[in-house]
Formats: C-alpha cells, sequence, structure tokens
C-alpha cells in the first residue's frame, strides 16, 4: 500500500488548477518546484536549443519521479544504476516494481481518475496500452525538440526490432507513440538435446522419424513428442514428460499459448482487423469457426499428453517445471534463458538446453487456405508518461524513459540480469555477437538466432489483438480454455462460447 500525503496537490484542487499549477506556475518561476501528487516535485531551469547537452539534461535538477514497472530484468536494471541517471540529471526517480496484473490495476486507476501518481508507467502492450492508449502522452513532439537531450539512436521504426514500436507504441492509429520499446518477451521453443538425443533410437522405432527439433518441426511432431515420453514414464522409464501449456492464473499467457497454435496454422487470427494497430470496434469474432474449433481439438489432444499440473501452470511455474527437469519440452518466452542456464537452480543449465523456433503450422489441419508457419507471438513492454500530467512534467519524464532504453542501459542489463534488448544497435554489438554461441556470459544471448532472427519476422509473428476489452478478452479466453481442457466442455463447445461472450462484449452478437 503506497503513502499519500494527507496535503496531496491532487487532493487539494480541481484537476484543472492542478496542470495548471504543474505547467504556468512552475515554467513561470525559471527556477522553482512545485508539489505534485504522490512524491513527485517539479523543478525547471530554463535552456534553449543552443544550450550544452549537459544543461538540457540538468535542466529539471531537483525534481522527484515515479515509475511504475512490472518486476522485469530492466527494470532491477534500471534501479541498481539509478545513481548514474541521478548524477546526469539531477532528478531522483523511484522505481516501484510489481507483479504484471497488480501494476495493470494500478496504472489503470491512476490513468482513468485524471491523476499522475505514476508518472511513468509499465506499458505491456495488450494488457496496458490496449485498454489504457488514449490516456498516455504522445511523445512525437519531444523526438525533436531542440531544447531536450536526445538519444543518438533516434526513436524512428528502425531504431528497434521489426514492429516493435509499433507493438508497445501505437495503438488505434499510426501517427502517435505512447511509449518507447522497454523490453521484450518472445515466445521460442526450449528443449532438452540431451534428453532427445538419448531417447532418438526408440522414438523413431514407434514414429518412422528422429526425435529432433528443427524449424520444421509441426505442432502435430510437438504431440507425438508429448505422448511418446507420456507413454514412456508411465511404463516407468526414467525420463521426464515431454511437454505442458501455459494456463495457471494469469489469462493472458494461455490467450497467448493457443494462438500460437491457431496462428501457426493458417495465420488465423481472431478478428479480421489490423494486427499492427488493432481496433476499437473489431466486430464479429472468427472464433466458432472450422479452423478454430479444429485447433482447439488439437490443443486438447496435446493437454492431454502434458504433464500432470498442466492446468496450474502459468509461464513461471512452467519455467520452473522445465528447470527441475521435469519436462523436456517447452515454449517459452526468450528471457528466461538466462536462468535456464544458472547451473546453480536449473538442471537443464550447462549445454543441455537448445533453443530453436517455434512450432510450425500442419498443414493437414488447415481449413482456411492459409499457410503454415513458425506462429510466434510476444509481449512488447514499453515505457510511457502519464498523460494527465503537466508539460514539464512529461518533458521530465522524457529524459528518464529515453536514458533507460539506450543502448547503453540495454547492454548492461543484457551482460547484468538476462534483459532482452529492443534496439537493434545491441544486436550489433561484437560483444553480443559472440555471446550468441556458448560459452556465454550472456544466456538471454543463446535464443538470438531463433528470435531476432526468425521467429519475430513476418510471415510467423503475430502482434494482436489489440481492442479496448483485451483483458476481457484474455479472461472469457482462458476460462473457456480451461472447461475444455477439463473436460466440462467439448472444443466446440468452447468455441461457440467463446464467440457468443466476444460478439456480445464487443456489440457485435
Amino acid at each position: 500500500m503506497f503513502y499519500v500525503p494527507k496535503e496531496a496537490v491532487f487532493r487539494r484542487i480541481s484537476r484543472r488548477k492542478f496542470l495548471e499549477l504543474g505547467g504556468g506556475a512552475a515554467s513561470s518561476l525559471g527556477v522553482g518546484s512545485m508539489t505534485l501528487g504522490l512524491g513527485s516535485t517539479i523543478t525547471r531551469r530554463r535552456v534553449q536549443a543552443q544550450s550544452s547537452d549537459d544543461a538540457k539534461w540538468k535542466q529539471y535538477a531537483g525534481s522527484k519521479l515515479t515509475f511504475l514497472s512490472e518486476n522485469t530484468p530492466p527494470s532491477f536494471a534500471v534501479r541498481d544504476n539509478i545513481k548514474t541517471f541521478q548524477d546526469l540529471t539531477g532528478i531522483e526517480v523511484t522505481i516501484l516494481t510489481d507483479d504484471l496484473p497488480v501494476v495493470q490495476q494500478k496504472v489503470g486507476i491512476d490513468l482513468r481518475s485524471g491523476k499522475a501518481d505514476y508518472l511513468l508507467n509499465y506499458v505491456q502492450d495488450k494488457p496496458i496500452g490496449a485498454p489504457f492508449a488514449e490516456f498516455y502522452a504522445d511523445m512525437t513532439p519531444l523526438f525533436g525538440d531542440a531544447t531536450l537531450p536526445q538519444d543518438p539512436d533516434g526513436y524512428g521504426d528502425d531504431a528497434w526490432f521489426e514492429n516493435f514500436l509499433s507493438a508497445c507504441g501505437r495503438f488505434y492509429t499510426e501517427g502517435k507513440i505512447v511509449a518507447l520499446p522497454y523490453d521484450c518477451a518472445v515466445a521460442c521453443t526450449f528443449y532438452r538435446q540431451d534428453i532427445f538425443e538419448a531417447n532418438s533410437k526408440d522414438f523413431e522405432a514407434e514414429h518412422g522419424y528422429r526425435l529432433e527439433f528443427t524449424k520444421d518441426s509441426t505442432w502435430k511432431n510437438v504431440i507425438d513428442m508429448a505422448a511418446f515420453f507420456k507413454k514412456a514414464k508411465e511404463a516407468g522409464k526414467d525420463v521426464p514428460y515431454g511437454y505442458a501449456q501455459h494456463h495457471g492464473s494469469f489469462a493472458w499467457t494461455t490467450q497467448l499459448d493457443i494462438q500460437r497454435l491457431l496462428f501457426a496454422n493458417g495465420r488465423w487470427m481472431d478478428w479480421n482487423i489490423d494486427d499492427v494497430y488493432g481496433s476499437k470496434e473489431p466486430g464479429k469474432t472468427n472464433w466458432g469457426d472450422e479452423q478454430s474449433v479444429l485447433i482447439m481439438t488439437k490443443f486438447k489432444e496435446l493437454a492431454d499428453v502434458c504433464h500432470p499440473d498442466n492446468l496450474a501452470n502459468g509461464t513461471l511455474e512452467l519455467n520452473t517445471v522445465y528447470q527441475a527437469g521435469n519436462i523436456a519440452m517447452q515454449t517459452q518466452y526468450h528471457e528466461f534463458a538466462a536462468s535456464i542456464e544458472d547451473e546453480k537452480t536449473s538442471r537443464a543449465a550447462g549445454g543441455k538446453t537448445a533453443y530453436a523456433v517455434c512450432p510450425k503450422g500442419e498443414a493437414s489441419w488447415i481449413k482456411n487456405g492459409g499457410e503454415a508457419v513458425n506462429g510466434c507471438n510476444l509481449g512488447i513492454g514499453g515505457i510511457g508518461i502519464n498523460g494527465n500530467a503537466s508539460d514539464d512534467l512529461k518533458r521530465a519524464a522524457y529524459t528518464f524513459a529515453i536514458w533507460s532504453v539506450s543502448r547503453e542501459n540495454q547492454f548492461n542489463d543484457l551482460k547484468g540480469l538476462g534483459g532482452t534488448p529492443t534496439r537493434k544497435s545491441v544486436f550489433a554489438m561484437e560483444e553480443v555477437k559472440k555471446s550468441m554461441v556458448r560459452p556465454t556470459t550472456m544466456p538471454n544471448a543463446l535464443t538470438f538466432d531463433a528470435v531476432y532472427n526468425y521467429c519475430i519476422k513476418n510471415p510467423h509473428i503475430v502482434l494482436g489483438p489489440k481492442i479496448p476489452q483485451a483483458n476481457e478478452y484474455h479472461s472469457i479466453l482462458a476460462a473457456e480454455v480451461q472447461k475444455c481442457l477439463s473436460n466440462e466442455q467439448t472444443p466446440e463447445e468452447a468455441c461457440k462460447s467463446i464467440q457468443t461472450q466476444l460478439d456480445e462484449l464487443n456489440g457485435a452478437g
């Protein structure tokens, strides 16, 4: 629970007056400060376009800002290195971290209430960006502001990996950018190559092909592999289960899990909307069609041969199951490689794990005329600025935002805590290139070839769906999928129920 001062300015005056004080009054002082809500203070010294870079960085020295973020590696890395920013700018930043659902709730309340207690926010693309995009400040006017410091790598689409800026920064329209790519979690395949090699002879005798994973391995192959390991384990052989899915209590990860399978087979999407920008009016959903019913059937077939705790494993729990040596394969987010390669905690470390692209669609499963791809999805966490704040607060926050996503910070994060870069310039560094093969001091880099050179590229990547009711959608889907996997309803019943609820949700019934 966060402390709110009894005499906080936003408690005593109207929002309009609050914004006026934060902007006009503070700036008219030339050098002065103004208390703004939850521990925020803005102090400004005037600068000109001709001012030195040092003066531009230090124009808000003495100010205090608050950043609320998910508990991800970049946030811990920035927090550990915050003195560097404070020395550069004279600005004090309080970094608060929590689980994503908690962050989602807190920023939603703050944004919609007209406050700016959490000036800087972690803008996860679908759970936070999609429902709250209109409440964030547009950063585009600040990019070319000659009175602000600017990153030499720039902020255009080419500075980031493909579609990253659009994923977390653009919602429902092309022009406005509400967040800069701060970190990313891209799905790829983790598998125990030592266990695969040890059991390949028996698997080939049963299935007629080698037990190996390549970019041409399909979801049908994954079901074969999972069934093989389950059968062997139940027969008393000392092997792990073959696979497990993402379920647990966080609905978004369940949606992402089945989305990969759906998109791999015919590039099926939930709605016929722009996959980059999304839509505020998505219309009728494609759930309930022949393709979705077939893939839900296959999703259940896979669940039936998964690890017995399949329905309880969220993303974190699933990764722990893999680390413990209880499954031989998982489709997981590449930021987890650092934990997999930690020999103090992981039985899958020490060269036992290989990293590859996501499984490919199975041609015989495609009923919509689309192509089979290595269906991949992701979460791009951006850093955004609360649109309720005054102009000076936004400018001060901007200096922190651009510093946080700089190449140097991302590189330090990758070296220290196992971050995942969003800037191409990090990927191009010689030290990073060398770390993409074993032995490595940057274990997440072992995933980079599969992720950045293949998974995130078209036609394999699906970015959306971005809709205002994204979180409601995730909850509906997760509930119905759980019912299907626990035999409470058939795959067809699950798909039809999802269809009905989504059409009602979006007024398209």
